[in-house]
């Protein structure tokens, strides 16, 4: 495959406004009102007025792109709260605005050694705060870009395992705090092996890619992902979903590649392209590891190829 060179693309402050989020943290009704004036227009903007709602709005989901944080707080100060969202791996990686009318030098510093990126004093004169919050929210895209090719399998440029290791942290977690069920199903492409000895490494490479091109696809909700994970080997990770959601995206994941129609004239029992699913849920507890999830799900992706291939299996509970 021919590589091409990677360059970062350009972000417009349309583009940037039309898909932002910010949420602001303000006690001042009237400071609110000014915000909702100011920026509702350009961005999607959601508004608390206390400690507990503004950190229970940064972690829900779609999170905000930019966080706007006043200073002084009744039930906790600005500089405690961006401290728990710093601390907070759900958060932390949010960019924080300080807006504040306190302009003392040493205020500030701590400010931005809590993490903050910037630090605006009230009065907030609305061209200026658009342009900061511009320049802010175009940085993070331009980092997330840069960022997001460690994340991306360089043959097939789906996520990688890196990436897995990371959601699946996240969504576990996330499992936990809301009682929810998650969903692990592993893909296994039938007699690869074969394929490759019969066809070739770099055929076998253009039938990766074509496979988890279409797989991708059906990683569909925001908090779903699929990912690469070994040779031939995929996994999909769907959070907030029971056992016959997770039945329905497997039969779907079997279907999605036999309609690809792959010849596969190595394989000694389909002359097809075929693949091999393992299923597990779970609801996690506190006490319990992802891990238990992944074996789970790979010893009936097992049971799956044990019977006969091009099927999948439930593990048991």
């Amino acid at each position: 495959m021919q590589l091409k060179e990677i360059t970062t693309p350009h972000i417009s402050e349309l583009d940037v406004a039309k898909k932002s989020r910010l949420l602001v943290v303000d006690d001042d009704p009237n400071q609110l009102r000014f915000y909702l004036h100011g920026l509702s227009k350009q961005y999607y903007c959601q508004f608390a007025r206390t400690a507990h709602d503004a950190i229970s709005y940064a972690r829900q989901f779609p999170q905000p792109d930019l966080i706007i944080l006043d200073v002084v707080m009744p039930d906790l100060g600005g500089f405690e709260i961006c401290r728990l969202l710093k601390c907070d791996p759900l958060t932390s990686n949010i960019p924080v605005i300080f807006a504040s009318g306190i302009q003392d030098i040493d205020v500030k510093v701590r400010g931005f050694d809590l993490g903050c990126v910037d630090y605006i004093t009230k009065p907030v004169l609305v061209p200026e705060m658009n342009a900061r919050i511009s320049t802010h929210l175009k940085l993070t895209r331009q980092a997330h870009l840069l960022e997001s090719l460690a994340y991306l399998d360089t043959l097939t440029q789906v996520p990688n395992r890196r990436q897995y290791n990371e959601t699946i942290q996240r969504e576990w977690s996330r499992s936990i705090r809301y009682a929810q069920p998650i969903a692990m199903i592993l893909i296994d492409i039938d007699f690869f092996k074969q394929f490759n000895n019969f066809y070739g490494h770099g055929v076998g490479d253009d039938c990766l890619i074509k496979v988890a091109y279409h797989l991708h696809s059906l990683s569909r909700r925001p908090g779903d992902l699929f990912a690469r994970i070994g040779g031939e080997e995929f996994v999909l990770i769907l959070s907030d979903c029971d056992e016959l959601g997770a039945v329905n995206k497997a039969e779907e994941v079997i279907e999605t590649v036999s309609q690809l129609n792959i010849a596969n004239q190595g394989a000694p029992n389909h002359d097809r392209v075929t693949v091999s699913v393992g299923i597990a849920v779970a609801k996690p507890k506190v006490s319990e590891e992802p891990l238990s999830l992944f074996q789970a799900a790979d010893e009936a992706l097992y049971n799956a190829k044990n019977s006969g291939r091009n099927k999948y299996a439930l593990a048991e509970r």
